[in-house]
């Protein structure tokens, strides 16, 4: 459960960020969207948007036929652009705004037609949206206009401004689509099976308690420094290097639940033990916490040095060691990375045999190719994880292994994805703070985008990042990573990449789990794993059968339950209802072991618990999450789930209930208020 840190006024600081933030956004965009002339079209596919007829700045709507010298650009015909033309993006900064208008709060697929003959490999733009950014845009070579998904976001009911702004600019925007998100993106609904058959129990238990919290917390996770220090093995306490997690505890009175490990010691080119290993143990076993594993595979460059980056101009000492080769029987390739593997799996076997699971992560950020397993294109890393996951699981039975894939959400990236059934989790490393300001947005667009990339099956997480997204904006954007976890030093503590405010936020929120907050997950219960039929939620049902004087009526009623010792701001439940025992009412509950009926008789008063819209007994952000899957259509609320929801008591459900559950989240609201009539005429 959550301890008290002093949490009562920690989010006064967000009163004035909030109402500033709003009221900025309204002023700025609904002031500036209004005056534009745009005619959307309405379509079966969703809303149509002509980029000329957006709001421009720095840059202009062309109607060129044709790319010729005159633009740099390899020539090609271009003519069949729609409407009047096109809006071209050239300089870094440069943008196009297009106000956008739906009818109700939710998630929406954004699909951009596009031409981009400057780069033969891609050009990237930031997507903006309601003046927060969401992520990146890849846009691949193409030599006419062609349609591309830009990802997901959030939209409220109404006027909304979505803004393509050049990074890397010299692209063509022909015209944008709005349209509603499939079910199957907003419902979060992970496989609550790991992919090795064989898992051990210790893995299993930690694998089901993140799909319980997924999407109603997120883990604080950080990277410990690694590299060029040694850390100081001690049997009894980790002593070294540890400047990272002491910064984070004096500065929010808190300690991380994720810490992540570099194996980047552990090949035979260089080999030279850290004891990463034995602080994995140490880390999992003394402490209590969760351990994520990296591995910077090093292996031979042309001087016999251990590297792991490819050889380039960023690189001129990298390796141009070859997957391809690697991948051969026979070779002096192979040879090192089986070696390698065999090492790795020694490694890897000491945490086995002390009972402790680790999130794998290996061959991370292939698709960049800055790493030698990326330099030579998808199929060849493809072959290398396969041979690393058979080796690792099948030939020396390391079943503690819980898979993580680092990738991206371009539009080649599927091509690089090893496929669901040798991937338990999808991660992402996130790296756009840029001109000395951090980046606090949570590109919920690139969530939704990795979300969508398995139709909701495999869980989606920060794996790496320089700034920790803000609460408020993790909150707002329905942004559900499953941990955060910064690169370590710099990344972590400098003002402009993680602000201290930020820092003590999040670690102070119900929302994030921190150490102390973490459950034994040596005993967390197994019931539901492997249950692909249902919620983390829906682990028990309940029949009530309800007779009164007055009138008689049968009420089934499934109750959204979880174990309390994993979600730290659920509540019992039981002050809502207020119950008057008379006559005849049934109860029957069924677990696996037994069956109890009850004979009562009762008359029941519903007291709202506005805030409450999950009938949880609590008011968390898993409330807001409700309130978006009534919003996009997917849930139903029955009688007092409406009642509940009203938070402003205006006789409606929108916006602005969901507001104040967040308002009251981030302590800008009390209790008391929610439900009170709105101030709005």
């Amino acid at each position: 459960m959550k301890k008290d840190m002093g949490g009562s006024c920690m989010f006064k600081r967000l009163s004035k960020k909030i109402t500033s933030i709003i009221t900025a956004t309204a002023l700025v965009f609904i002031n500036t969207l209004t005056a534009m002339p745009i005619n959307p079209v309405f379509a079966d596919e969703g809303i149509k948007y002509e980029f000329e007829e957006g709001n421009l700045d720095n840059c202009k709507a062309e109607s060129w036929t044709v790319i010729d010298e005159s633009v740099k650009g390899n020539p090609c015909d271009i003519s069949d652009w729609s409407g009047t033309g096109f809006a071209y993006i050239e300089q870094k900064g440069s943008a196009v705004t297009i106000p956008v208008t739906v009818e109700k709060d939710g998630l929406y697929e954004i699909i951009i037609r596009y031409c981009q003959p400057f780069d033969p490999v891609k050009k990237v733009q930031y997507l903006n949206v309601n003046n927060v950014n969401q992520g990146e845009v890849s846009f691949p070579f193409c030599e006419s206009f062609k349609e591309l998904s830009a990802g997901y976001v959030k939209l409220n009911a109404g006027q909304n401004a979505i803004q393509i702004k050049a990074y890397w600019g010299y692209t063509l925007f022909d015209y944008l689509i709005v349209k509603e998100a499939d079910e199957s993106i907003v419902n979060l609904k992970p496989t609550r099976t790991l992919v090795n058959s064989n898992a051990s129990d210790s893995t299993k238990r930690l694998y089901k308690y993140l799909c319980d919290i997924y999407g109603k917390h997120i883990l604080a996770g950080q990277q410990e420094y690694c590299g060029s220090h040694n850390y100081n093995y001690s049997d009894s306490e980790l002593t070294d290097n540890e400047s990272e997690f002491e910064y984070i505890l004096e500065t929010t009175g808190k300690q991380v639940a994720v810490r992540g490990f570099d194996f980047l010691n552990y090949n035979t080119t260089s080999y030279w033990d850290d004891h990463a290993a034995e602080r994995i143990v140490e880390w999992v076993n003394k402490v209590g916490g969760i351990a994520t594993l990296c591995y910077h595979w090093g292996v031979p460059n042309d001087e016999g040095n251990a590297k792991f980056y490819y050889k380039s101009d960023a690189y001129p000492d990298g390796t141009t060691f070859s997957v391809t080769k690697a991948l051969q029987e026979g070779t002096e390739e192979n040879a090192i990375i089986m070696a390698d593997i065999e090492l790795l799996a020694s490694k890897l076997k000491i945490l086995q045999d002390a009972d402790v699971p680790v999130l794998f992560r290996p061959l991370h950020e292939a698709e960049g190719a800055w790493f030698w397993w990326g330099a030579e294109g998808p199929e060849a890393c493809k072959q290398l994880y396969y041979l690393l996951y058979d080796q690792l699981t099948n030939v020396y039975g390391l079943d503690n292994l819980i898979w993580v894939w680092t990738g991206y959400t371009f539009q080649t990236s599927p091509d690089w994805y090893p496929g669901d059934e040798y991937v338990d989790i999808i991660g992402y490393d996130k790296y756009n703070a840029y001109d000395g300001m951090p980046n606090l947005s949570s590109i919920s667009s690139t969530f939704y985008n990795l979300v969508a990339s398995t139709n909701g099956k495999k869980m989606v997480t920060m794996s790496e990042n320089d700034s920790i997204p803000s609460l408020e904006n993790l909150i707002n954007d329905g942004a559900a990573w499953l941990w955060f976890c910064p690169w370590y030093n710099y990344y972590l503590m400098s003002e402009t990449v993680n602000p201290k405010e930020n820092l003590i936020e999040i670690y102070n929120s119900d929302y994030c789990i921190t150490l102390d907050e973490l459950p034994d997950l040596k005993t967390y219960p197994l019931d539901g794993y492997g249950n692909d039929e249902t919620t983390p939620s829906e682990d028990e049902t309940t029949t009530v059968e309800v007779s009164t004087s007055d009138e008689v009526s049968s009420v089934t009623e499934t109750s959204e339950v979880t174990s309390t010792e994993s979600t730290p701001s659920e509540g019992t439940g039981s002050s809502d209802i207020v119950t008057t025992i008379s006559s005849d009412i049934t109860t029957t509950e069924t677990s696996a072991t037994e069956e109890t009926e009850v004979t009562e008789t009762s008359s029941i008063i519903f007291v709202p618990e506005y805030g409450d819209v999950n009938l949880d007994g609590s008011i968390s952000i898993t409330d807001i999450i409700e309130l978006n899957k009534y919003f996009v259509g997917t849930v139903r609320f029955d009688e007092r789930q409406r009642e509940n929801a009203d938070c402003v008591h205006d006789g409606k459900i929108g916006m602005d209930d969901a507001m104040a559950i967040a308002q009251y989240l981030c302590g800008k609201m009390d209790k008391s208020d929610l439900g009170k009539t709105s101030s709005k005429s």
